[in-house]
């Protein structure tokens, strides 16, 4: 696998942080802890195959 190297500060990096809102707080969380690369995968191929996703009452049985 391909590995870049950015330089970036650290105090630019937490001035980013600092400015997100809850929702991109959680997902940079969900991307951070173990799940995150399954959930990246999955996402990927959401996005890459044709099929549809249940509706709300599908799901829950409405």
């Amino acid at each position: 696998m391909a590995q870049v190297n950015i330089d970036i500060p650290v105090e630019n990096i937490a001035g980013m942080i600092n400015r997100m809102d809850v929702k991109e707080l959680e997902t940079l969380c969900l991307l951070l802890n173990a799940e995150g690369q399954e959930l990246l995968k999955r996402k990927k191929e959401a996005e890459a195959k044709d099929f549809n996703f249940l509706s709300r009452d599908e799901a829950f049985d409405v």
